[in-house]
């Protein structure tokens, strides 16, 4: 240190020896690194990898816990690319006593990582995300009854003129609508939430030329076989609104609230519509505005999954209402085979209830791909392939839901410092999170403490 004057200069290179204590030490107690690994568990990580290495010949490896330690700084964070997530880690003591390693000891290189997620596959993030549910679930966050199922689109690592050929680095990336209207190539997350405190449920990924909802009943069941639930309502947009989804929630018991789109019609806009015919599920007739009968003729050719009811010539023919119904002889009505599904959903869709679950709809599944695009850089492909987007998905999911946890673990602390008799006070006037907040010492919360 050179003194002018009052002025002083400090020299840049340091040489003395310093005995620095432990690196947790230089770790504040509220910081969010800390506060995640309260609440981490990945005891599971050694068994789960055991069969991918060999135990008896090579060179020691890698610890497997700190691979997925070093993923999920990498979404924690959102950090696109693993190199500058190494390069972070070097500079970063948190980061470094996360992983648990020392200021001099030398980290992994970045190849090990990318090596690791082909080794390991897929199944160690999905056990990882699965036991981030079940300790939101024992922690009183999932409440299970009411369910929301949507689908995000996630822009692939790809050259759009590259997108499906035989040379192309991402085979499994496909062309998908984006929120800009636009046609890229991509991917996309189908995830399930749950409303109470917006844990994810369930998620699945597929090419961005997937229609969502195809998947939505198998992605409600996986959601709740992990979660353990037993819902009462499923929401979602009006994409998913068939009469194949609505009959599938009817057999599970399940009220399905998706706004159904306005019938389309064949014959023109100018005529009756389906809803004007009224459908005799009992009998399997339609009824015309009239009175006559449409009887089931079959099939469509090349539709299996759609049916034909047609009016008889003579009824039509009879008929002073035909002017407003059809030009041709006989009126025809084609329909799904889940019709009356549907009939069903139109009509609850215009209950004030239907309308209020679905108003609920937006601000918790929306709200979480927000979450993950904005803070956790799920809207890029951080590698190629649907395995490694499955893993991205998977590990950013996770996050997600034991932030879920540390907010619990924060609000934990900060009641534990409140006298019980204002919390007593405070339970007379306090909202339905009460069983959460006063009755917190009853989730075994201790456990990740």
């Amino acid at each position: 240190m050179i003194k002018e004057g009052m002025q002083t200069k400090r020299e840049q290179i340091q040489t003395r020896m310093m005995l620095l204590p432990p690196l947790e030490a230089f770790i504040p107690e509220d910081h969010p690194i800390r506060r995640l690994n309260r609440v981490l568990d990945l005891s599971f990580v050694h068994e789960a990898v055991r069969g991918h290495y060999c135990q008896d010949n090579g060179r020691p490896s890698i610890d497997p816990e700190v691979i997925i330690r070093l993923f999920l700084l990498q979404a924690i964070e959102g950090m696109v690319h693993v190199r500058e997530l190494i390069r972070q880690v070097q500079v970063n003591l948190a980061y470094r006593w996360f992983i648990g390693y020392d200021l001099d000891e030398k980290l992994p290189d970045h190849s090990t990582l990318s090596k690791a997620l082909d080794r390991f596959g897929d199944s160690v993030f999905d056990e990882l995300f699965k036991r981030s549910i079940a300790q939101c679930k024992s922690s009183g966050l999932i409440d299970g009854r009411v369910l929301h199922v949507d689908a995000t689109t996630i822009r692939a690592d790809l050259d759009k003129d590259r997108v499906g050929k035989d040379d192309s680095p991402d085979p499994d990336a496909r062309f998908g609508h984006f929120p800009d209207g636009h046609l890229r190539p991509g991917y996309k997350q189908q995830t399930v939430v749950d409303d109470h405190k917006r844990v994810i449920l369930g998620l699945s990924v597929s090419p961005a030329n997937h229609t969502e909802g195809d998947d939505a009943v198998d992605a409600v069941d996986q959601a709740i076989e992990q979660a353990g639930i037993n819902p009462v309502a499923v929401c979602a947009d009006s994409a998913y609104a068939s009469g194949e989804n609505s009959a599938a929630f009817e057999v599970r018991g399940i009220r399905f609230i998706s706004p159904p789109r306005l019938p389309r019609n064949g014959t023109g806009s100018r005529y009756y519509t389906i809803e004007d015919f009224a459908y005799d599920e009992s009998n399997d007739v339609f009824i015309c505005p009239n009175g006559c009968l449409l009887r089931n003729v079959g099939r469509m050719a090349g539709h299996p999954d759609r049916r034909k009811y047609r009016a008889s010539t003579l009824s039509c023919k009879n008929c002073n209402l035909k002017p407003l119904c059809t030009k041709a002889a006989q009126r025809c009505v084609n329909v799904g085979i889940h019709h009356a599904s549907l009939v069903r959903l139109r009509a609850d869709s215009k209950t004030d209830s239907f309308r209020q679950l679905y108003r609920s709809r937006a601000p918790v599944v929306e709200g979480v791909f927000a979450e993950a695009k904005q803070w956790h850089s799920l809207g890029r492909a951080w590698r190629r392939g649907l395995s490694k987007m499955r893993i991205q998905c998977l590990l950013i999911a996770s996050v997600i839901n034991l932030k879920r946890l540390i907010s619990l673990f924060m609000a934990y602390f900060t009641l534990k410092s409140i006298p019980k008799s204002v919390l007593k006070a405070a339970g007379r006037i306090i909202s339905r999170d009460s069983r959460l907040i006063l009755g917190i010492d009853k989730y075994p919360l201790a456990a990740y403490l």
